[in-house]
């Protein structure tokens, strides 16, 4: 709890001094245990139903919502609706951010978990195109808007609630579930679905088979909501609640685009770095598990079986990737993990998709897991210390939440589009899509090199996770 002004006695004694907000208590391993298994679990039920679309896009989204669009140009409508998910994550990341900051990050994360649940369910029940023609599109894009808002507040959401929670000896290891709750989500997805693909073959799949795993999602966000709500507010934000109501900290914004554009006054720098930083993680991750499962039985004519199996290992190799790096964070510092996901998935960008163009199940499974447990899960653990810090707790929510969706509209969301493109555009090749890991790689360094944390000296003493930055009060 927070020691505020009114806790002390009302005629005190003048030869000390007046109790102040800033005194509050550290969490202990329960309670920080407690926030990220509630965080953690609830972030593996929205991005097992978030996740679903990348998994189905390539297989019957196309077909069967885009049946006039034939080969790559489907292909491309697919990952266009993909991508609208994410056009829509920027406004639930400013809009639900600021909601954060000023009612707190639990019952943000409440909303959010509901939100994607309903619109999950209901591409689940969504005629196809063949049934109700031209809406089935247009249902499908605003579910995935839908989708899209409610996830701009979650995963973000999850890093910071955690990170807050997180005792200081391992905010590395803790922060890190965050993450590591979509990575099981998706793996929750890709079983469900070779599972399904297994015993609903044909015709059947394509019809309805492929809908149970969203449907039931509806089950999913019950528990989800139930664990959600019995979570504690992070320790942070209640201190900063407590040195609002003494007019320490000033009040929250209101409207949502003035909380954002006090966060980035505060250090544009910082606001710049949380932009780029996330950069190299996520155009990885989805290129690896969205386009590479798309490119792999689109234009290598794999079996889905093949390609649901390549996927299904290479996000539980990424999980287990990812939680050795936020234990690892806590050992030699979260930023020099972060360097070893910027040089290792640099160097393996050409590699990985020169396998690619083998169409050998084998070489391929094993190429992608070494790109994303390089590319994806040692930046992932690293960003889930560093993103939070560059933001002051009042206003964390609006700079971590605008920052980081931004770039996943601009720059992530659009990546299985863009690297679809780029084959087509190469007739078939994948070669530019190497170059497109590279950019973006450099894009997370530039950001890694700009940023200028808020941490104090104590905060970088007794936090093992924040070594190698430099105090700033």
């Amino acid at each position: 709890m927070t020691t505020t002004a009114s806790d002390a006695s009302s005629t005190p004694d003048p030869t000390t001094a007046p109790p102040t907000t800033t005194e509050t208590v550290q969490p202990t391993r329960r309670t920080a245990t407690r926030a990220a298994v509630a965080a953690g679990i609830g972030t593996a039920i929205e991005w097992y139903e978030y996740g679903l679309y990348g998994i189905v896009a390539g297989l019957v989204i196309a077909p069967l919502f885009f049946p006039e669009a034939e080969g790559a140009v489907g292909i491309l409508a697919t990952f266009a609706t993909f991508a609208v998910g994410f056009v829509a994550r920027p406004f639930g990341g400013i809009i639900l951010g600021a909601a954060s900051d000023r009612f707190g990050r639990r019952p943000v994360l409440v909303f959010s978990l509901l939100l994607v649940g309903i619109a999950t369910t209901g591409i689940g029940l969504l005629p196809p195109y063949a049934a109700i023609g031209i809406w089935a599109p247009l249902l499908l894009v605003l579910l995935r808007l839908a989708q899209g808002f409610g996830a701009g507040a979650e995963l973000a959401g999850a890093i910071t609630i955690i990170n807050e929670s997180a005792t200081r000896k391992h905010k590395a290891s803790y922060s890190a579930l965050a993450m590591a709750g979509g990575g099981i989500g998706g793996i929750t997805a890709s079983l469900l679905f070779t599972l399904i693909s297994a015993t609903v073959t044909g015709d059947a799949f394509v019809e309805w088979g492929w809908r149970i795993p969203f449907l039931l999602a509806a089950v999913f966000t019950v528990v989800g909501l139930v664990l959600r709500s019995k979570m504690h507010e992070s320790p942070e934000f209640e201190k900063v609640q407590a040195e609002r109501e003494v007019g320490e900290v000033s009040q929250a914004r209101r409207n949502p685009f003035a909380a954002m554009a006090e966060a980035f006054r505060a250090s544009p720098r910082n606001w710049l770095a949380g932009f780029l930083v996330p950069s190299s993680l996520n155009t990885t991750g989805f290129v690896v598990t969205a386009f590479g499962v798309s490119y792999l039985a689109g234009q290598l004519g794999l079996e889905r079986s093949q390609t649901l199996v390549v996927s299904l290992s290479v996000t539980v190799c990424m999980v287990i990737a990812l939680v050795f790096f936020g234990r690892l964070g806590d050992r030699i510092g979260s930023k020099r993990v972060m360097w070893i996901g910027i040089v290792g998935g640099t160097l393996f960008a050409f590699p990985y998709v020169a396998v690619l163009t083998t169409a050998q199940i084998v070489p391929i499974g094993i190429a992608s897991v070494i790109m994303v447990c390089l590319g994806w899960s040692a930046a992932s653990a690293a960003h889930t210390v560093v993103m939070p810090a560059l933001f002051k707790a009042e206003y964390r929510s609006s700079g971590l939440f605008s920052s980081r969706e931004l770039q996943g509209a601009l720059v992530a969301g659009p990546a299985p589009l863009i690297a679809s493109a780029l084959v087509a555009a190469s007739g078939g090749s994948p070669w530019l899509v190497g170059v497109l890991l590279v950019v973006t790689h450099v894009m997370t360094l530039v950001g890694l090199v700009l940023a200028r944390p808020f941490l104090t000296k104590d905060e970088l003493d007794t936090t093992p996770a924040l070594q190698g930055f430099q105090p700033r009060d």
